[in-house]
């Protein structure tokens, strides 16, 4: 089997990492023969398993220019380069497919903004109007797109739900494939347990810390959770991790709005910003944190809850649908725009240990549900199908 792999818009964040752990598993678990190229941004091609069977990495800038290019390369380059290579399946990994691409096409919908009704109501209002068009554009495009494949993966059944409020999904085409965390990466009960431990001893030598990872975003809500901490803060000592850049102005990430940087300024040495951090670095800060909090408006899935989890950190988290479906009673919810529930919620676990080692506990049972080898063993599996039922037809 021959599968190409477009992942031209991969060049931040969950997206990267996505891609990364995909050319990594598949040189390990997929069988002998299976071949795989990854058109992926030049910035990513460095973190790619190196060239060789079965994979193959070939860097493109087409995500770099305009979005007009990207598209013009996506309907128009794409197709010469499918010609030349003539796999069995094509993966559109990021939203848009081709339109009547010449071999089975499996299209992943993982972006939550176009359609989820807490974003189009309380962030996509206060957006200019060019904003809102191009916005409205996009979410046409995928929808188009979403009819022009020949199967549709989403990572929760949230998301699916989400984009069928808006596309027509035909019967038997949508597929959903949780991500998950690397098996070697999850902490047992034992290390679970020490971890509490050790965070228990060092409670009266620093303040408890709280950790968020991602990117920044509007539909991230940090303004709910630095409100939050702003609550707590005036009763016990506290730190806020987060994995912000501090010179961030713009460019290549979405510069700070105003709101938030006020309030970071007014929370002084409580919040430290980390900068942006490799996979493997931001696997240490789970070790080292004693509380996880994830306040988005909207995920696809988010990676970092079951990263969190397998990591034995207790999660507090927004009440959307997408964190129920991950993380089940293994976290506490608060509504999402609420600072004050968000504050009780922390509160309770920054002041009860054995809430943390329990919550924690409930964590290390539940990610065993999102395992990332299950995740491409299925998608494994679905592509093979894809390239049978091509040779049969």
């Amino acid at each position: 089997m021959r599968v190409l792999i477009n992942a031209v818009s991969a060049k931040l964040g969950g997206a990267a990492t996505y891609v990364r752990n995909l050319a990594t598993s598949l040189a390990e678990l997929a069988p002998p023969g299976d071949e795989f190229t990854f058109v992926v941004p030049h910035e990513r091609g460095s973190e790619m398993p190196a060239n060789g069977a079965p994979i193959r990495v070939v860097a493109s800038a087409a995500a770099a220019g305009s979005y007009a290019a990207r598209m013009w390369w996506e309907q128009v380059e794409l197709r010469r380069l499918l010609a030349a290579e003539r796999p069995d399946v094509l993966f559109s990994s990021a939203n848009f497919a081709m339109l009547g691409c010449p071999c089975p096409q499996m299209l992943l919908v993982r972006i939550p903004i176009y359609f989820d009704v807490q974003y189009l109501e309380h962030v996509l209002p206060a957006k200019s109007p060019a904003f809102r068009a191009e916005t409205a554009l996009r979410r046409w495009l995928v929808c188009r797109s979403v009819g022009a494949a020949d199967c549709l993966m989403t990572p929760t059944a949230a998301m699916r739900d989400d984009l069928a409020r808006f596309a027509r999904i035909r019967n038997g085409r949508a597929f959903v494939n949780p991500y998950g965390v690397p098996r070697a990466r999850l902490v047992n009960g034992a290390q679970g347990a020490e971890k509490e431990e050790a965070g228990a001893s060092r409670e009266s030598a620093r303040p408890l810390r709280l950790l968020w990872v991602s990117h920044y975003a509007d539909h991230k809500n940090l303004r709910t959770l630095l409100r939050a901490v702003e609550i707590l803060q005036r009763e016990a000592p506290l730190e806020l991790w987060l994995t912000l850049d501090p010179a961030m102005q713009g460019g290549q990430h979405t510069a700070l709005a105003e709101a938030e940087r006020a309030l970071l300024a007014r929370l002084g040495a409580s919040v430290r910003l980390l900068g942006v951090q490799s996979y493997d670095a931001t696997w240490a800060l789970y070790r080292q944190a004693d509380v996880f909090v994830f306040p988005s408006l909207c995920e696809s899935f988010g990676h970092p809850l079951v990263e969190a989890m397998g990591s034995g950190l207790p999660v507090v988290a927004s009440d959307i649908a997408v964190h129920r479906e991950i993380c089940g009673d293994a976290a506490q919810y608060f509504p999402m725009l609420d600072a004050g529930a968000c504050a009780d919620a922390l509160r309770l676990l920054l002041r009860d240990a054995t809430a943390r080692r329990e919550l924690a506990a409930r964590g290390r049972q539940r990610v065993l549900s999102f395992l990332w080898e299950d995740h491409v063993t299925r998608l494994l599996e679905r592509w093979r199908a894809m390239a049978e039922s091509r040779s049969h037809a």
